[in-house]
């Protein structure tokens, strides 16, 4: 992979999507040495031609683990880069890197392998490390690892001192313990996400109180409406859907789920708290037959969706976010302002960094994806510079 020229572009003649403004306009958009501008740049900038084609911020991917076979629980930088860098030729412009449950030993080396990143900006997609677990609900844990699942105090022993990459946790928080975890992480700017959970609405209303404010993947690892006696006890799925202002995660990878849930999540929540999530692992670019790792857990990859071995569970998807974002409207008929929407400024805001990601508003980062009226990937500009490769995007 690599990027051309200096930061400076000029994508013309293009409909341009405003994810923010629910709109789109025929238009440019002016990228200044790194950063959107609202003038004419005068650093001889290049020039992109988007005629017939769709203009939108880069997308942001908050639940992201691997990809070619590599996982990022690999401690590796190269790997890291490598992993980060298919996703980017996709279209992801910004990641979060996320931790399936494994050994303390192994978060903590991949944890350090991100902060490294970080501190020495090599890989600047990278946005922080999301850890899906290990505090998860044995009932609702799906692909992660039985053996590696581990307790709220048990994670905040090895969570104290903070990590410095560390942007997001999801947990169960309706396990002993959680409380003390959520306070910690949320009094420390860490974003705490409900999944992988069997709580019910009391416990899901009592953790928001203490901070949390997103769920991961609808309908992925939740529990559900139970009915003992006569009565009818909400759990977590239908308590998502019912949140006034709690933002969700969904996987529309064509395979997760069908579109009638898809356009129920939706309608319930909208695409300024709905946002989609590739879960894309390390059998995203592999052929059908290969397997990979996840955290702990091995998968195998099938026609466009992995499974464990035992194929009782998904586990994760093969599908870049991208992909999603068409699959998203083609299977709900959603507007493509609002699909761009859940890509972009949606999970901008979940992992705090809107308006300078998921935006085209002046001075945010030059991450532009122009699109093919089909909402395929046609070209990716990272902080105004084009990326370019000779391998296959996996799609």
């Amino acid at each position: 992979m690599s990027a051309t020229h200096s930061g400076c572009a000029i994508v013309h003649s293009g409909t341009v999507i405003h994810p923010d403004r629910a709109h789109a306009d025929l238009g440019e958009v002016t990228v200044c040495r790194g950063v959107i501008a609202d003038s004419d740049c005068r650093h001889d900038p290049v020039i992109i031609d988007a005629s017939d084609c769709l203009v939108s911020p880069g997308l942001v991917d908050v639940h992201l683990h691997g990809a070619l076979g590599h996982d990022l629980t690999e401690p590796d930088a190269v790997i890291w880069q490598q992993i980060l860098s298919t996703h980017l030729l996709a279209g992801t412009t910004t990641a979060m890197a996320t931790l399936a449950s494994t050994t303390p030993a192994i978060t903590a080396a991949a944890l350090a392998t991100a902060a490294s990143l970080l501190a020495e900006q090599q890989t600047p997609t990278l946005a922080g490390v999301h850890l899906e677990g290990p505090c998860l609900a044995t009932s609702q844990r799906g692909a992660h690892e039985r053996t590696h699942l581990r307790s709220p105090s048990t994670l905040l022993t090895e969570l104290t001192p903070l990590p410095p990459a560390l942007r997001m946790v999801t947990l169960a928080p309706e396990l002993p313990g959680a409380d003390e975890l959520i306070t910690y992480l949320t009094g420390h700017r860490i974003h705490v996400s409900a999944g992988h959970s069997a709580a019910t609405e009391d416990q899901l209303a009592h953790a928001q109180r203490l901070g949390l404010s997103h769920l991961a993947h609808l309908w992925s690892g939740q529990s559900t409406l139970t009915r003992p006696s006569l009565r009818r006890i909400p759990g977590l799925l239908e308590a998502s859907l019912a949140s006034e202002d709690l933002t969700a995660e969904i996987i529309a990878d064509g395979h997760h789920l069908p579109a009638t849930l898809l356009k129920i999540a939706l309608r319930c929540l909208g695409p300024q708290r709905l946002c989609l999530v590739s879960d894309a692992t390390a059998g995203t670019g592999l052929p059908a037959g290969q397997s990979f790792r996840v955290g702990a857990t091995t998968g195998r990859v099938h026609d466009g969706y992995a499974a464990t071995e035992d194929h009782t569970s998904l586990c994760g998807s093969v599908t870049p976010l991208a992909v999603t974002v068409a699959r998203m409207r083609t299977l709900t008929g959603a507007t493509v302002e609002d699909v761009v929407t859940m890509a972009t400024a949606t999970p901008a805001r979940v992992a705090g960094l809107y308006p300078r990601k998921g935006s085209l508003h002046t001075g945010a980062d030059g991450d532009v994806v122009v699109f093919t009226p089909d909402l395929s990937v046609r070209a990716v500009l990272l902080a105004g510079r084009q990326v370019t490769t000779d391998s296959k995007v996996a799609s």
